[in-house]
């Protein structure tokens, strides 16, 4: 066999070899973009709404806290009068939680089958937790039905041992519910650090194969450029929502108590003053009862506005949940954000909103301020003051600032 034969066999063996390694390349390449595709399909379209359609749960289970604390503090006299309207109230607030239940349960039941083993394995426990947490729900709420019975025939006042047991089993509920949202939210947070983890090692292998077979690198850095972008935008996404409240842009509650926690160690370690101010607005359940929910959602929308535009930049604000919010302002006396807050009351209460019908309305805002005892090693003891502080101004009719003393 001649050197010119042996040279061009040698050229088609490397020849094959190339295109086999492009095909190679480029099918394992789909293959694993594909699987990335599917992961984060799972994550945006399953993991993010699950904890997103969790919060109206805990904001039906706050609802009936308020109805609860309301019935408590009717008189005996006045208990009859308002007694038909609280059980009204609270069994069409039971609905809607069944209701948001059945939604969710809805929801949850297709992904026990599809997606990822993990994603699967995370909704079957979510689906065991709903179910009993709709026992207990259920068990709650034919409890207080018999208590509104008792005192509807003449029962008198209920025993404060009674309105204990079923303060307790309305916190357990509700402790469930956020322990849920936020076991949710890590679940989702460790499934992008998954799928951020599997497509590095994907691209750092097609950068490194594209190297080797250049003809095919335009092509592999154009895919890479557009899966990298789509990324980024999901993983944005992702972290923005695991931390903050799609309805009104402020931090949630899990993230506020993070950032709380890393100012009040640098307060006390630099010896700054430290203030928080707790609020709420007035009334809120009328807006959501009479108005609708959708009015309700407007009014909370606003309110974040108001706090993220007179917020200082380095002030921390952020949504407790309902119609509860909390501000945090490092490295300031108590006193002196008084002006602050008032001009967010005044704000909000020159606000006037607007409904389909050109109907308006008006909402105000109760805000309770307290400062850090910097001797003091606890969150409790600076939220305690802040709410006798909230309480101190509704006592004076609500729509007021009040600075604690203590």
């Amino acid at each position: 066999m001649s050197q010119h034969t042996k040279t061009n066999r040698y050229i088609f063996i490397i020849a094959f070899a190339i295109a086999a390694l492009i095909l190679v390349n480029g099918g394992f390449a789909y293959w694993q973009m594909h699987k990335i595709k599917i992961e984060f399909e799972d994550v945006a379209n399953k993991d993010l709404p699950l904890v997103t359609q969790l919060l109206p749960l805990i904001d039906r289970q706050f609802e009936q806290t308020l109805l609860i604390e309301k019935l408590h503090q009717q008189s005996d006299g006045h208990q009859g009068v308002v007694i038909q309207t609280l059980e009204d109230s609270f069994i069409r607030t039971g609905k809607k939680f069944d209701a948001t239940l059945a939604t969710l349960k809805e929801f949850i039941v297709p992904l026990m089958s599809q997606g990822l083993p993990e994603t699967r394995a995370e909704m079957v426990r979510v689906n065991a937790l709903l179910e009993q947490i709709g026992r207990e729900h259920q068990q709650y709420h034919d409890q207080v039905i018999a208590m509104i019975d008792t005192i509807k025939k003449g029962g008198g006042k209920i025993p404060e041992q009674v309105i204990r047991i079923l303060n307790e089993e309305e916190k357990e509920l509700r402790l469930e519910l956020t322990s849920l949202r936020d076991e949710v939210q890590r679940f989702t947070q460790q499934s992008v650090i998954a799928v951020d983890k599997h497509e590095s090692w994907v691209i750092q292998g097609v950068v490194l194969f594209t190297l080797f077979v250049y003809s095919l690198g335009t092509i592999m850095l154009f895919m890479m450029y557009q899966v990298m972008q789509h990324r980024k935008k999901a993983i944005d996404e992702l972290a923005y929502y695991a931390t903050h409240d799609p309805l009104t842009k402020l931090i949630n509650r899990r993230y506020f108590f993070e950032r709380l926690e890393e100012a009040i160690n640098a307060a006390k370690r630099h010896q700054h003053p430290l203030s928080i101010c707790v609020c709420d607005l007035d009334h809120f359940k009328q807006i959501n009862d009479t108005l609708g929910h959708q009015a309700g959602d407007k009014v909370l929308a606003s309110f974040g506005e108001i706090l993220s535009e007179v917020k200082r930049e380095e002030d921390i604000a952020g949504r407790f949940g309902g119609d509860e919010f909390v501000l945090c302002f490092p490295n300031t006396h108590g006193k002196d954000i008084v002006s602050m807050v008032e001009r967010i009351r005044a704000t909000m209460a020159e606000k006037e909103f607007k409904l389909a019908d050109n109907k308006r309305f008006s909402v105000t805002a109760t805000f309770g301020i307290a400062e850090m005892d910097l001797n003091s090693r606890c969150q409790e003891s600076l939220f305690e003051a802040a709410d006798n502080a909230l309480y101190q101004a509704k006592e004076k009719g609500r729509n007021a600032v009040v600075l604690y003393q203590g």
